[in-house]
């Protein structure tokens, strides 16, 4: 994963040498592969609410992007429910003086929502089974 995400930021190396990032893996459309959550941190991925948060699938010997959210922030839960044959996801939002929340993300058939802070993303059910895949405190690896 590592190599193959060097390979897709090539370009931030120079700008952004800081660059890190958390992994974590699930199987969310249940064909017995796990998908690849990226959590990238640094300048060029993170803002005053949050991180990006990618989502990649394997496909033909390598990945394919399923999502690139932003504004994200850990805890990142996979969700026992499901949508369009995914597991639903959930993230914490917050920034912009506003009180934080678990935020729930649901699989179009296509992708995942890319900004947790609107429509569609939902409040999360805080009573909602899950598993977390991303702590809060979990700092990264370098990039670079």
């Amino acid at each position: 994963m590592r190599a193959f995400l060097q390979a897709r930021f090539h370009e931030d190396r120079a700008t952004y040498p800081d660059t890190r990032y958390v992994s974590a893996w699930a199987d969310l459309n249940g064909d017995g592969r796990p998908e690849a959550f990226v959590y990238l941190i640094s300048g060029a991925y993170c803002g005053s609410g949050g991180c990006n948060l990618m989502i990649f699938t394997p496909y033909r010997g390598t990945w394919h992007e399923v999502a690139d959210m932003s504004v994200t922030n850990p805890p990142i839960r996979v969700l026992d429910s499901r949508t369009r044959g995914w597991n639903d996801i959930s993230v914490y939002v917050a920034g912009g003086g506003s009180r934080g929340y678990m935020v729930l993300l649901a699989f179009n058939g296509r992708s995942y929502p890319d900004n947790p802070t609107v429509a569609p993303a939902r409040r999360a059910r805080s009573n909602a089974r899950s598993r977390v895949l991303i702590r809060d405190n979990d700092l990264g690896r370098p990039l670079f």
